[in-house]
């Protein structure tokens, strides 16, 4: 019996590089979407996340459990921090495709670059990345960037100039890092039409799919 995995969002820019990503990972999902468009512009305008914008996120997540998910990937970076809060009140588990990325990235040696496009994302993995490096008890440095444009393409749905703006971005810092970090799912996209010469790249669908499918099966996150 296939199993069905939610795919909780608040941008569309989310929506299709993770159901790509999916559908070519294991055909035999089903791939069920839930949007809420309005609710990053919300969180922007009122300066970060308050009571109603929990609200809406638990609502989106308890209606995709309710309709029979077996997992739930929550798309959003900046919900990340409130996914165990989350998955411990529903009955089925949720989880965040860039906390397994981090993770890795945090255990890599030489120098890191993380690349956002929103920049209500900025602190929030940073703060994730170094919590990682501290339980490693390594240096809690990392350099932030906010890809300037790509949001606002990615808004109006250019997403040709939103993924050129970020691997015009990757292209700029290879060299100067051993790792460059994707941070939103959103720009997973823009991964593949680029090589870099020096860097390892980082992109979060396959974390993604690797958490939730230990969380399916019952496995300790």
């Amino acid at each position: 019996m296939k199993k069905q995995i939610a795919l909780v969002s608040v941008t569309l820019n989310a929506v299709n590089p993770m159901t790509e990503y999916l559908s070519s990972r294991d055909p035999e999902l089903h791939l069920v979407n839930y949007l809420d468009s309005y609710l990053l512009e919300k969180v922007g305008n009122e300066g970060g996340i308050n009571d109603s914008s929990v609200r809406r996120m638990f609502d989106m997540l308890s209606t995709a459990c309710a309709d029979g998910a077996d997992g739930v990937i929550l798309t959003c970076t900046i919900f990340s921090p409130y996914v165990q809060y989350f998955s411990g009140l529903l009955s089925r588990p949720v989880v965040c495709p860039d906390g397994a990325m981090l993770d890795e990235a945090a255990g890599c040696p030489g120098r890191t670059a993380i690349l956002c496009t929103f920049t209500g994302t900025v602190d929030i993995t940073r703060n994730m990345y170094c919590s990682f490096r501290r339980k490693r008890g390594l240096p809690e440095t990392v350099d932030m960037y906010v890809v300037d444009g790509a949001y606002e393409a990615g808004k109006r749905r250019d997403f040709a100039a939103h993924d050129r703006l970020i691997q015009e971005k990757i292209r700029e810092l290879d060299g100067r890092y051993e790792q460059i970090v994707l941070a939103q799912i959103s720009m997973a996209g823009a991964a593949a039409g680029v090589v870099a010469g020096h860097a390892r790249v980082f992109t979060s669908p396959e974390s993604a799919y690797q958490s939730l499918m230990r969380a399916v099966s019952g496995e300790v996150l």
